[in-house]
Parts: C-alpha cells; sequence; structure tokens
C-alpha cells in the first residue's frame, strides 16, 4: 500500500512539474493576456495568423473586431488592450499585403530575415511587417508612459502559430 501511494505521490509530481514547464514563459516587463478568447476568435477567419506569446501591457479590457478592409476587402482582425492608465495597444492582422507607405518609417529586422518597420511618433509607436501573405501591425499609444522599439520588437519576435 505505501509503494503504490509513493508511486501516486511521485506522479502527481511529475505531472505537475511537467504541466508547468509546457507553459510559455513571460519575461520581466511583459503581460499574459486572454489567449484563449482571441484563439476562438480566430478560428473563425479565412486565414491563420500567428499570436504574440505575450503583449507590453497589462490589459484590463480586451476588445476584438473582425471586418474588412480596403478595396480588395481584406479581411482584418483586431486586438485591442486598454490599461487601467488608459493606454492603448493594438495588433492588427490582415489577410493580405495592403499598401502602405513606409517613407516615414524605419526599417527594421525582426528576426534573422524578416524585415519590419517602425515608427516612433508622439502620440504613437507602431510596428508592422508582412509574413507569409499576412500583415502585423502593432500600435501603442500611450498616455504618460511609452514604449520602446526594442520591448515592441520582442514581442513581435514572440508571434507563434497559435
Amino acid at each position: 500500500m505505501k509503494i503504490l501511494q509513493h508511486v501516486l505521490a511521485v506522479s502527481m509530481i511529475l505531472l505537475l512539474v511537467v504541466g508547468c514547464n509546457s507553459q510559455s514563459t513571460v519575461p520581466e516587463g511583459f503581460y499574459s493576456y486572454e489567449k484563449e478568447q482571441i484563439k476562438e476568435a480566430i478560428d473563425e477567419l479565412d486565414f491563420s495568423p500567428e499570436l504574440p506569446s505575450y503583449v507590453p501591457v497589462a490589459a484590463d479590457i480586451l476588445v476584438t473586431d473582425h471586418f474588412y478592409i480596403g478595396e480588395q476587402e481584406d479581411e482584418a482582425f483586431d486586438i485591442t488592450m486598454f490599461t487601467q492608465d488608459n493606454d492603448i495597444f493594438t495588433i492588427q492582422l490582415i489577410n493580405g499585403q495592403p499598401y502602405q507607405d513606409n517613407s516615414n518609417f524605419e526599417p527594421i529586422f525582426i528576426q534573422d530575415s524578416l524585415e519590419g518597420y517602425y515608427q516612433d511618433q508622439v502620440y504613437s509607436k507602431t510596428l508592422r511587417w508582412e509574413k507569409e501573405g499576412i500583415t502585423y501591425q502593432m500600435i501603442y499609444r500611450p498616455s504618460e508612459q511609452s514604449l520602446s522599439q526594442d520591448m515592441l520588437q520582442k514581442v513581435a519576435e514572440s508571434f507563434e502559430t497559435s
């Protein structure tokens, strides 16, 4: 009987350790978000975008919006997060590559050969890139505190298949 109890105890500990290790780690200074809620909405789209593993703000309110954009009626999906301090962080996913003027953007590399475009304005910080026919755009509109280019770039690097 004692052997059975020990085997059960060890099994429970192993399950707990394996379960905890399979969750993605959120780096310091970043936050988790309601990814499962987003995945359910993403499943309704005609395309399969990647999602970030974490975000740069602590979202108090999360809103999603499914719509069509441009003359080509490209399917698009917005994930907007509002913080307690009224910061707004939006992730826009567009099925296609609509024309976007990058002349006021700084070219940067997100990962190895994945080129993106960064824009730092007084009222917003924007990072966008295209991958496998999908346009990704993150926009941060601060109330007071700002995000660095590096933080947005780290979030972009964390995008993975959902």
